[in-house]
Order: C-alpha cells, then sequence, then structure tokens
C-alpha cells in the first residue's frame, strides 16, 4: 500500500474487498465498488495495524450476550483464513449451544434444526452472523459449522465472516469499515 499510495497509483489509501458466495470475490485498490455492498460503512478503529486487528468488545449468541469480555480481546479480519476461529473454550461453548457435536475434527450440527445466530461487537458496534451464515457444507443430513478452535487468545474472523460484509481497509486512517455485502449469500440449508 505505501508504495503504491506514494507513487500516487491510488485515489485514496483504502482497499475493498468483497468475497463472493457465487459469484467471484473482487479486490479493489484505492476505493470501493458500491456494486457489492449495501448500506453505509459501519467504521471501527485498528489496534494493530499490521494485522488489520480490532477490539473484541463482546459476542453474543441469540438474543443473550454468550460473553462480555472483561478484558481486552483482540479480532483479525483475514481474507486469508477460511473460518471463524477463536479461543478454543469459547468455540466448544458456542458450538456446544449451537448442538454441534465433533466429527472428523469438525463441527457439525443436524441440517433440519434452526440455530441461533452469532453477534461479534467490535469498537461498541454488533456484526451479526445468522446461524445459516455458519454453515460451510453438508452432508448426509449434516452441516459443518465454519468455526474452530484457535490456541490463541485471539479471533479471527475470517472468510465466514467476509461472505456477509463488504470490508473496507482504510490503511491512512487506520481504521476498519463494514458494509452488508450486497445482495443474498446462497446458504447450503
Amino acid at each position: 500500500m505505501q508504495a503504491l499510495w506514494d507513487s500516487k497509483q491510488l485515489a485514496e489509501p483504502v482497499f475493498g474487498f468483497f468475497l463472493g458466495d457465487v459469484e467471484q470475490g473482487e479486490l479493489v485498490f484505492g476505493g470501493v465498488d458500491p456494486q457489492h455492498y449495501t448500506g453505509n460503512f459501519s467504521w471501527v478503529p485498528v489496534s494493530r495495524a499490521g494485522y488489520w486487528e480490532v477490539a473484541l468488545d463482546s459476542v453474543s449468541v441469540g438474543a443473550e450476550k454468550f460473553m462480555t469480555l472483561t478484558k481486552t480481546r483482540r479480532a483479525i479480519v483475514d481474507s486469508g483464513t477460511s473460518l471463524l476461529t477463536g479461543p478454543a473454550a469459547e468455540v466448544q461453548a458456542i458450538a456446544s449451544l449451537m448442538g454441534a457435536t465433533v466429527v472428523q475434527k469438525q463441527y457439525v450440527v443436524n441440517c433440519q434444526d434452526s440455530w441461533p445466530s452469532i453477534s461479534f461487537s467490535l469498537g461498541g458496534k454488533d456484526f451479526e452472523l445468522s446461524g445459516g451464515d455458519l454453515i460451510i457444507d453438508q452432508s448426509g443430513g449434516l452441516c459443518v459449522l465454519g468455526i474452530q478452535a484457535l490456541d490463541m487468545p485471539l479471533w479471527i474472523l475470517g472468510d465466514v465472516f467476509m461472505r456477509k460484509y463488504y470490508v473496507q481497509f482504510d490503511w491512512g486512517q487506520k481504521r476498519l469499515g463494514f458494509a452488508l455485502s450486497a445482495g443474498t449469500p446462497t446458504n447450503l440449508v
């Protein structure tokens, strides 16, 4: 980004990322593509720019606050991570609330069930994923949840999150902007 900005090849020091569900994704340097998002961006300050890290205030499952964090937790927004990943104990508790069991190191649920939403509060703003948004595969009546335990005290909001939200990485102002991705995501269920 620095080299592109210094050489005046960008209109703005930002890049926009759309991760398509069915259609191809798109990366735009120097701006965003309004065809791929709806509404306005909600801005969250970046606490560690090299990793696009933001403060994670809480995680909610359904209508209930599952976890209000008493110490600072972090979340990284990363298109190079396929799933949502988080601290093992927290992920296991969420999976349990969703009725998931472990099959071949993946959390699976019955495809006929209904699942609660998960909401991540970042910088005081809530970003919700429906239970259906979390499904990444299905086979034989079982649906695979796109969530995995990580042995680190942080969350990584990967492709599962980024399919739902168009992300504007504002390198100049050290912040992330989130807007709903345009179109209705095609869930497997």
